[in-house]
């Protein structure tokens, strides 16, 4: 797996009184992104009441503002991998036309968990290649 995109649309709700995206929404974008990866690297079908991620750290580098009617698409990557956990890289661009500007970034770190044991786990091996092949 390489690089996921994700297509983001901005919501008016998105919006703050300064008239851009307000800062807590990235992490919505984020979560979005996360998703799309996920599902790429785990099907459709993954149970994640069993075998699931506990979020371990998020950061966000605001670099330019967004605003209502932006075309948006995060890129996400795999750029670590630990025993138990991952750490997913989101980078946030506006696109008009042909240029992309990068507006923000991000970084999470995933945490691997058995949910019946209740207890952190090494990396599921199914998805060992998958995010290997994203670094």
């Amino acid at each position: 797996m390489s690089t996921k995109n994700t297509k983001i649309t901005i919501r008016f709700s998105d919006i703050d009184i300064a008239g851009h995206v307000h800062n807590s929404r990235y992490l919505c974008y984020f979560e979005q992104a996360r998703i799309d990866f996920l599902t790429d690297i785990a099907g459709i079908d993954w149970d994640w009441r069993k075998k699931g991620l506990v979020l371990g750290r998020n950061e966000v580098d605001y670099l330019k503002p967004l605003y209502l009617r932006d075309e948006v698409v995060v890129k996400t990557n795999c750029d670590h991998i630990g025993t138990k956990s991952f750490t997913l890289s989101y980078d946030l661009y506006k696109i008009e036309g042909e240029k992309e500007t990068l507006c923000t970034k991000g970084r999470s770190i995933m945490i691997c968990k058995d949910f019946e044991a209740n207890e952190s786990v090494e990396i599921f091996e199914s998805w060992k290649d998958q995010l290997m092949a994203s670094i």
